[in-house]
């Protein structure tokens, strides 16, 4: 535990500084870019809607009726891109640990690598459910009091708002851990990021496109997260919202202890 502890704190000092991936990457696009994006998007949306109470239709009227938007979909952004920026971070975190004067420096002060990448992903999972905690809180209490026509009805203190608390920043967690694997199986930060970035945003979502491509979907592991939160997807795996979050984090286990043996065979 010992050894775990130096690991983390360690890993917390390499990532946290001025110049640390967390506050270049984690914080502007991990919690700032999502919040943003979810506000353009309902001021939008609620400009379209207009104000029934004026009877004006608004924009709306004449160009496209904007539905109501329920709490089941108001963290779209957050559970999509703001998680997958997580993992992002996490894996050029890995990456970039064994490369350079950072790797050499690493070997001398850290010559065992068995607490190397759980502590790598203790730091990065907290940091990416504290952020995802941060956003979940503020879109569900700003959205419908900025924009009640079309967020009126979500709630934080709904069945859906009470499951977000919880399940966003576990599911932040696990993503990071997969983003740690990745880091460490793939270790050139570029192509860590690439692959981890095209998989959660394009990949996942285009298999439906292909060949019996749907019959995976219930095996990917950024759709069963993104499932899990309780978000409103087009997927229902057969083991249900727990399992689903259960699975992501049996994934993540899976590509971290599968990078440690790797990492092991060559440092």
């Amino acid at each position: 535990m010992s050894a775990f502890l130096r690991s983390a704190r360690a890993e917390a000092v390499r990532l946290g500084g001025r110049r640390g991936p967390l506050l270049r990457a984690s914080l502007p696009l991990g919690l700032v870019l999502p919040l943003l994006v979810s506000v353009v998007v309902a001021a939008v949306a609620e400009k379209l809607h207009g104000d029934p109470g004026d009877g004006s239709g608004g924009l709306g009227e004449a160009l496209i009726r904007v539905r109501e938007v329920g709490t089941t979909n108001s963290l779209y952004w957050v559970i999509s891109l703001g998680i997958t920026v997580h993992a992002v971070v996490a894996a050029y975190a890995q990456a970039t640990s064994t490369r350079g004067a950072v790797g050499e420096l690493r070997r001398h002060l850290l010559p065992r690598i068995r607490w190397d990448l759980p502590a790598r992903w203790a730091v990065t999972g907290a940091v990416a459910a504290l952020s995802s905690l941060v956003a979940v809180v503020t879109l569900l209490v700003t959205l419908p009091a900025l924009f009640p026509g079309v967020y009126g009805t979500v709630s934080i203190g709904s069945d859906a708002g009470l499951r977000f608390l919880w399940t966003v920043p576990l599911y932040a967690v696990a993503a990071s851990g997969i983003g740690v694997g990745v880091g460490a199986l793939v270790r050139v930060p570029a192509a860590a990021v690439a692959v981890l970035t095209l998989w959660s945003l394009l990949v996942e979502s285009a298999l439906v496109y292909i060949p019996k491509g749907a019959d995976l979907l219930g095996w990917m592991p950024f759709l069963n997260g993104q499932y899990a939160t309780g978000q409103d997807i087009a997927l229902e795996p057969a083991w249900g919202p727990d399992g689903a979050l259960l699975y992501v984090f049996l994934v993540a286990a899976g590509l971290v202890g599968t990078g440690t043996v790797a990492l092991r065979k060559i440092l």
